[in-house]
């Protein structure tokens, strides 16, 4: 195998030879790649950076070589070959064998070496593969170009050099580098090989912009040397006068890699090449040849660039984008930019990126189409269109386009929204409010509190700053209609004089010691000073169960509060 880097330290333009086969191909591309150069045009314009040889900058290699040995192989070693016609491509090389004119292929000999890289380097010097004297596996042999990114390609122009063109071969292509690829044309012999070999009708007319084609025009034997191959993959396409609108179209000439896979050479023989197989004075003539390869393509910047440079650290062509796009071909909206989803450029429509509305309180978004759908994104132009939503609100604001205060946070009234210091924090207890309105600052207190600052508990509950709810139980009312229909009535009991439980399923309030009545509201005779109803020599003893004094040993006026160890927070109340 042979491989070769060419260096890509420089601007490439556009180096190609002006043959008449070139030049029918680029009548289309002025169409494809027409730039918008006045700056008040500009703005409503599909961009395009110019074409150039793409194959300049390209890495190439083969699978084989003429006198050239793979890894492992051992020395390389000189290869006879001869030519199907004519003398010495230069004098004082070749001699004749059996009068046919034959050459040695070496690759140690500088004079005699065919490398790869004579393909792409603009001389006279070419490429060659093995002769099928070598093995008729050189039937089969890749030549490959690595773009080293991905470009837009018009055409391919291939030129053949001491070989006839190829009888039998695909032309690939590759979106992720290598890893796959995809047939961009096929060529065959005959009609016949086009249907058994790749399943194609051939020479059929283009009607989609993405038909893969078999050819057989330029699988003839005839020119037996420096024959031609051109591939337009725009020209004759029905989006090739509006690339930049065909969708389909811009996909298909995508490449990051382009193989050529040949399969069989061209011979004089025909049918009978299969009988002379073993015959090295026959099979010695045939191999391919090629010295030169030229592919014009742009950079892909989606209409959104008309200059592609390599101004950069990595020496990669990169996209100076316009419109408000970024990325390596411009291919999404830069930061702030995204109020609308981004779009290639079209012909007329250069879809330029907009700019998000966050009232200066971010400096990103990201476009969201269930925003859009709902119009609830404020563009900058104060119209709901669009589907920006801003990141990372700042001065205490928040929303879609940091129109609101933050949770805790208040705008006053008459303060514009676009103030930074315009959201200020609420005045309220967060224990007892969730925020405060917009404009007055008044709280909007949690269910269980109540007040304009939250400062006492709502109907249905009791004991501020706890304001727990007041339990509801059952009462039993009669009814003619439905005996064990009931309404639901709350407890009616003084607060201060109940236990924690304040009343039973009855509804009946259950009182504190020394307190009594039905809402247990006063003290019980012998006691005095409600809530409190403390009895005139009343006093308290608290004793842990297994220490309790029996009523001898205490006054009648002593209540005994007794603790049980085995049930923490119950209380027994015992009067001796």
């Amino acid at each position: 195998m042979a491989a070769a880097a060419r260096p890509r330290g420089r601007a490439l333009g556009p180096v190609l030879p002006p043959t008449p086969l070139l030049l029918l191909v680029l009548r289309v591309l002025p169409a494809c790649g027409a730039t918008a150069r006045d700056p008040g045009a500009a703005a409503g314009l599909s961009l395009h950076p110019t074409y150039f040889n793409l194959a300049e900058a390209a890495r190439i290699w083969a699978t084989a070589t003429c006198g050239e040995r793979g890894p492992g192989e051992g020395r390389p070693q000189p290869e006879l070959y001869c030519k199907l016609v004519g003398g010495p491509t230069a004098p004082g090389s070749g001699h004749t064998i059996q009068g046919q004119f034959c050459d040695y292929c070496n690759s140690e000999d500088p004079r005699k070496a065919h490398p790869v890289t004579n393909a792409i380097d603009g001389s006279e010097r070419w490429w060659q593969s093995p002769p099928l004297s070598s093995g008729t596996q050189y039937n089969r042999v890749n030549l490959t170009l690595d773009l080293g990114q991905l470009f837009h390609v018009a055409y391919i122009l291939i030129k053949f050099a001491n070989s006839p063109r190829p009888d039998l071969w695909v032309l690939e292509r590759s979106v992720d580098f290598g890893s796959t690829y995809s047939p961009w044309q096929y060529f065959a012999h005959s009609k016949v090989d086009c249907l058994k070999e790749f399943g194609r009708e051939a020479n059929m007319a283009v009607t989609r912009d993405d038909d893969v084609l078999c050819v057989t025009e330029y699988s003839r034997i005839v020119p037996l040397e420096n024959g031609e191959v051109v591939v337009s993959l725009i020209n004759g396409r029905p989006g090739a006068k509006n690339f930049t609108f065909s969708h389909t179209l811009r996909e298909f000439t995508k490449a990051t890699n382009i193989r050529l896979r040949f399969l069989r050479t061209n011979t004089l023989l025909g049918h009978l090449i299969s009988k002379a197989q073993r015959d090295p004075t026959v099979t010695r003539r045939y191999y391919y040849s090629i010295k030169d390869i030229s592919i014009g393509g742009q950079c892909v910047c989606n209409g959104h660039a008309e200059v592609c440079n390599i101004n950069n650290p990595e020496k990669l062509f990169r996209c100076e984008c316009q419109h408000h796009t970024c990325g390596e071909t411009c291919d999404r909206c830069c930061t702030g930019y995204n109020q609308r989803r981004w779009r290639p450029a079209a012909w007329e429509q250069s879809h330029e990126c907009e700019a998000c509305n966050c009232h200066g309180h971010a400096s990103n978004c990201y476009y969201d189409p269930d925003v859009e759908r709902q119009q609830a994104s404020l563009n900058t132009q104060g119209i709901y269109a669009g589907g920006g939503v801003c990141i990372n609100c700042q001065h205490n604001t928040a929303g879609v386009n940091c129109e609101q205060c933050a949770k805790g946070y208040y705008r006053p009234y008459g303060v514009p929204v676009d103030a930074p210091d315009g959201c200020i924090p609420c005045s309220c207890d967060p224990e007892h409010a969730d925020g405060c309105e917009q404009g007055s600052g008044r709280c909007h207190c949690k269910p269980n509190f109540h007040g304009d600052n939250c400062e006492k508990c709502a109907i249905g509950y009791y004991n501020f700053p706890f304001c727990l709810r007041i339990p509801i139980f059952p009462v039993s009312t009669p009814s003619s209609e439905d005996p064990v229909a009931g309404d639901i009535k709350g407890c009616d009991c003084n607060l201060e004089g109940v236990l924690p439980e304040i009343c039973d399923a009855h509804g009946r309030c259950l009182c504190r010691p020394g307190v009594e009545g039905p809402r247990c509201d006063t003290c019980r005779s012998g006691f005095y000073s409600f809530p409190i109803c403390q009895g005139p020599s009343e006093k308290v003893a608290i004793y842990k169960p297994e220490s309790r004094p029996s009523a001898e040993t205490e006054p009648a006026s002593t209540w005994i509060l007794d603790f049980p160890a085995s049930r923490t927070g119950e209380i027994n109340f015992y009067c001796l």
